[in-house]
């Protein structure tokens, strides 16, 4: 009963629905604002607390909590605007194309940008991964380094991190055809220049094509590292209207013959009937048809892990470089029978990145 009227809420939140099917006591609508933490959207459930009719409002103290943590965000979110502008303006007098991925470029489409709960700068490079991976080290010498991306810690509150390539995918067939994929658009997604809110400069960000799928991508690489969030979701849901608003919807059969090219299908199905259970999205902005039995498989474990997984006692490892390692595989193990080629192939991947860091002399 507390997830229905959390969903609700969120319904309110996007115009899926215009108020809630009862008012909550005070117990449960201190329930909506913890959960609203949990899952990283309080901006977005904010948003809904002025939509709601008078008499279905929560108490004037659970307001205020509501509001300063709404303020914090709106607050970071100027952060993180300044900080993007500022950091992809360093990469491009270093001579590096780059662009913002996910964070300050999905908020853009949100209808209050300030109000999506921002994270980490992720920002893609274009240049071969040695070059970039050197510029990096060369300035921080014993900074952690993975094949896909590396830290940047040159802002005391902002955690930048340099991607080599937007994405992951731990079989090697399948790594390479989305990396064929992103070499396709490279131009496309490094032209694509935007302006953030309050920020004077600009940046590049992937195009609605390349977003498409590349989100897809990102989520479904979260469920075998920390878990998944409605954040991420809500993401989604946000770029799938921008289609509808620009008349692109004609992308999304594009979309669903990469997502199968990927082997992906059982995952964006599972995804589908939860975007459509929890947010009621739309029948004709269906990536692929809704699957019922996974999508209540992949809702189960999105509200028991929460934003990353932060919520989940499960994903605490162990101490040591192995401990971690057998943790992981065993945590990953109950997705088995769901994506049996990513988990299969992710502790492969991790024992050849660990060899690759080796012979390169990466921490």
């Amino acid at each position: 009963m507390a997830d229905m009227l959390f969903f609700e809420l969120i319904r309110v939140a996007l115009g899926r629905q215009a108020c809630l099917s009862r008012t909550p006591s005070e117990e449960e609508w201190r329930g909506l604002l913890h959960e609203s933490s949990r899952q990283a959207v309080i901006g977005v459930t904010y948003r809904a607390l002025n939509m709601l009719p008078a008499e279905q409002r929560p108490p004037r103290q659970v307001l205020i909590n509501w509001q300063a943590s709404a303020q914090k965000i709106i607050c970071d979110n100027k952060r993180l605007n300044h900080d993007s502008i500022w950091v992809s303006e360093r990469f491009l007098k270093a001579g590096f194309r780059n662009a913002i991925l996910k964070g300050q470029g999905n908020a853009l489409l949100y209808p209050d940008p300030l109000l999506r709960t921002g994270g980490d700068i992720d920002i893609w490079l274009d240049g071969e991964r040695d070059k970039i991976i050197g510029y990096v080290t060369r300035f921080f010498p014993k900074i952690k380094v993975q094949w896909q991306e590396v830290e940047f810690p040159v802002r005391k509150n902002t955690c930048i991190e340099v991607h080599t390539i937007p994405a992951l995918m731990f079989h090697p067939a399948d790594r390479r055809r989305m990396e064929a994929f992103f070499d396709r658009y490279r131009d496309e997604i490094f032209s694509n220049e935007t302006g953030l809110p309050g920020e004077d400069g600009v940046l590049c960000v992937p195009t609605l094509r390349v977003n498409l799928t590349f989100q897809l991508i990102h989520i479904y690489r979260h469920i075998f590292h920390e878990g998944i969030g409605l954040r991420q979701l809500v993401d989604y849901y946000y770029l799938l209207q921008h289609c509808l608003t620009e008349g692109q919807t004609d992308l999304l059969p594009e979309t669903a013959q990469m997502v199968r090219s990927l082997h992906m299908s059982r995952f964006v199905g599972a995804l589908m009937w939860v975007m459509q259970e929890v947010f009621h999205l739309q029948d004709e902005l269906l990536v692929l048809p809704a699957d019922e039995k996974e999508g209540r498989f992949l809702l189960r474990e999105i509200m028991l892990a929460g934003n990353f997984g932060q919520a989940d006692s499960r994903n605490q490892l162990k101490t040591g470089r192995w401990g971690n390692f057998w943790q992981l595989t065993i945590r990953n193990m109950r997705f088995l029978t769901h994506y049996p080629r990513e988990v299969i192939w992710n502790p492969w991947y991790r024992v050849s990145q660990f060899i690759w860091r080796k012979r390169k002399g990466y921490n």
